[in-house]
């Protein structure tokens, strides 16, 4: 029996083992199967690889009592294991205050073009020149050393509900972080690449490291800076972490538990005109695009912000009925911190439309403006009105009087719907962005916002 006959087998044995036990069973089985390759002093010190196959079940008993697990399993006999586990638990529970169902029509997925990269197997062998390819481009950039790593991942997945969905899915993703550095751990520069097909990207990868080298350099010497308020460049970088939390908050539970900004904005207009943002699980090349949600529903695009409007949430079965209008296709099992996950609407792709500004024109004018290359430990003081910190990390330039000059040691402290609302300009450059600090991928440009308060990082 091949692998996928095997996985094919282990979501069947766990939906039909809880016939006339639950009264429903959703089984996702997915294998993963991946390798890291980490880098520190501009040398390759960490290479893994790994497999894992994991069992992901979502159980409904005496109505509305709901449980989920995910455990790795390897047998027949530790998936059953698994659904006794799952559902004995389940009817511990009280009923849930969140539950109204589940998708119960079946559907053809239509397969995502381009996600797949038949060559992945293969790059293992050949990644490691290419990490040295890309530390080499930041080292001719003028940098001193470079750490960082690459990661890539083959995914298959099955799934099966027990109210009559099921179907299969495989993707390929990759994601590559590079930072450079000088003499002096202030003075670094960050490069990024992800994407699904990484035997295509070798020359983003390499262009990553020297766009890293060069903003090291250019931080060399970089003074305490002035806080105040100023103009702000955001690269993508900066944009999809600290912009892609509003879209991201269009979430019935999100504003039921007090953790969006957007409860009582629905048909406002909260930015521009030329902001329009979707969340698209099948947008080409995303990360987490996908045919089909955890319940089985299709996936679709939905446009969240429309020439700055907020048009719709995202919905799965549950809060598409509490909200009288369609599921998205947007459900999946949410961890809420250490524990049990919930089956709840999820962003999958933050998708913004791209801008027609070059960088330079963004960077251009008579007010003073800081461009943003990297932030690390965004901090929200309050969910729902939306202020919020984060801490510009890398090259940080203030542009004024048509001049450049690294700066350091400022924090941005704001309020994003002020944020939102005060873009400017989008630039035409929009990309992927996800690492650590972004964990749903998002399409996004570099953005100018007017007007942003800037406070000493130590405040």
């Amino acid at each position: 029996m091949t692998r996928v006959d095997t996985m094919k087998s282990y979501v069947d044995a766990a939906v039909d083992y809880s016939k006339g036990k639950a009264d429903t069973l959703i089984a996702r089985m997915t294998r993963t199967s991946g390798s890291q390759i980490r880098f520190s002093q501009s040398m390759i010190d960490i290479s893994n690889r790994w497999e894992d196959l994991s069992l992901d079940l979502f159980a409904v008993v005496e109505g509305s009592k709901t449980c989920s697990s995910e455990r790795s399993v390897n047998s027949l006999q530790e998936v059953r294991q698994a659904v006794d586990d799952t559902i004995s638990l389940a009817k511990r529970l009280p009923k849930s205050m969140l539950y109204n169902g589940v998708e119960e029509s079946v559907h053809r997925y239509d397969e995502l073009k381009g996600q797949f990269d038949d060559r992945l197997d293969d790059y293992a062998e050949k990644a490691p020149g290419v990490i040295n390819a890309a530390i080499d481009a930041a080292m001719r950039e003028g940098a001193k050393r470079c750490a960082g790593a690459l990661k890539f991942a083959k995914r298959t997945v099955f799934l099966r509900s027990s109210q009559g969905p099921e179907g299969s899915a495989r993707s390929t993703t990759f994601d590559f972080n590079i930072r450079a550095f000088q003499d002096e751990l202030d003075y670094s520069g960050q490069g990024l690449h992800c994407g699904v097909r990484l035997s295509e990207a070798e020359k983003q990868l390499v262009e990553a490291g020297a766009q890293a080298g060069r903003l090291s350099k250019q931080a060399a010497g970089a003074n305490q800076g002035e806080p105040g308020i100023y103009d702000l460049v955001l690269s993508p970088t900066v944009a999809a972490n600290v912009l892609g939390f509003l879209p991201e908050s269009a979430n019935p539970f999100a504003v039921m538990i007090g953790m969006s900004p957007l409860g009582d904005k629905m048909g406002q207009p909260l930015a521009p005109e030329l902001v329009t943002v979707h969340d698209d699980p099948r947008f080409p090349g995303g990360l987490n695009s996908r045919p089909f949600d955890v319940e089985g529903t299709p996936t679709q695009r939905t446009t969240i912000f429309d020439r700055g409007v907020l048009k719709s949430f995202l919905h799965n079965t549950t809060t598409a009925k509490l909200y009288e209008t369609k599921s998205t296709g947007s459900s999946e099992l949410v961890s809420l911190g250490e524990g049990l996950k919930m089956l709840l609407p999820a962003s999958t792709n933050t998708v913004f439309d791209n801008g027609t500004t070059s960088l330079t024109e963004m960077l251009e004018g008579n007010r003073p403006t800081i461009h943003v290359t990297c932030n690390w430990y965004t901090r929200w003081q309050n969910y729902q009105t939306g202020e919020f910190s984060t801490i510009p990390r890398d090259a940080m330039f203030l542009i004024k009087g048509g001049r450049s000059k690294p700066i350091k040691n400022l924090r941005i402290s704001d309020n994003i719907l002020h944020m939102f609302a005060s873009i400017m300009a989008l630039g035409n450059d929009r990309k992927q962005v996800y690492w650590w600090e972004v964990d749903v991928p998002t399409f996004i440009p570099s953005v100018r916002i007017a007007d942003c308060r800037m406070t000493a990082a130590t405040q």
